[in-house]
């Protein structure tokens, strides 16, 4: 049989094992960096002194001082968030008829309808209800774009509070886009509209039926409601990367 060998852990090489002792742990061998109490002592003085007149500022690569929001999504946020603004403040609906087209702004949607409320009442109670909620809607929009921006360009005092409130503003975004998504399920429903077809006969208005529905609300959108929607949804999708 052969012979088996044993290795005994304390002949190893200490100079070997020295090269890799950090931090304070030290071998017997390890000199001490300072030659006297008195050194270290001044050393510890200067280094106190210049603390005084100057900052300390993190370490350029410490996880500490890493951009958490990069110049890409912060240009994103920006031009979505005036998309949210310009969006709301644009024509939402285009109605054609024998009077003209009438075009209807997001934030002034409730305005552009008031002298039709009583007549749109007539045929369904539902319709002012949609007008209200077209201009919350577009309110929010413009409130949550304002909103994103100051966040994005006026500085914090409190290191990281300004990204956590930035972070808190974006997440406010999914309230609207339920809203929509809400909106988008009830008109696949639609609401029936009495005489639609000959009104829509008679005035020669586009895209009028028997109901007001999904298809009814495609053909009177425009495209800055579009632009809108996809803006809260873009800035609300950030929220989560934060």
């Amino acid at each position: 049989m052969g012979k088996t060998e044993t290795k005994d852990n304390t002949s190893e090489n200490d100079d070997v094992r020295y090269q890799y002792i950090g931090f304070d742990v030290f071998g017997k061998k390890v000199k001490p960096f300072f030659k006297s109490d008195d050194e270290k002592k001044y050393y510890e003085q200067q280094v106190a002194e210049y603390a005084k007149t100057h900052a300390a500022p993190l370490r350029s690569g410490t996880a500490v001082n890493a951009n958490l929001l990069p110049l890409v999504d912060k240009i994103i946020l920006t031009i979505s968030s005036i998309a949210l603004i310009v969006g709301s403040l644009m024509p939402w609906f285009s109605v054609s008829s024998i009077y003209g087209d009438v075009s209807v702004r997001g934030v002034t949607a409730f305005s552009g309808f008031a002298n039709f409320m009583d007549i749109m009442k007539e045929f369904s109670p539902m319709l002012p209800t949609l007008v209200y909620v077209f201009s919350g809607l577009a309110i929010l929009s413009v409130l949550f774009g304002v909103l994103t921006l100051i966040m994005l360009y006026i500085p914090s005092k409190k290191n990281g509070s300004g990204l956590s409130g930035l972070k808190r503003v974006l997440g406010w975004h999914y309230f609207p886009i339920v809203v929509w998504f809400a909106l988008f399920f009830y008109l696949v429903v639609g609401l029936k509209i009495p005489f639609g077809e000959e009104l829509s006969a008679i005035y020669m208005i586009r895209g009028l039926g028997s109901s007001f529905n999904i298809v009814t609300f495609w053909t009177f959108a425009q495209p800055a409601l579009w632009v809108t929607f996809a803006a809260l949804f873009i800035n609300a999708i950030k929220s989560n990367e934060l």
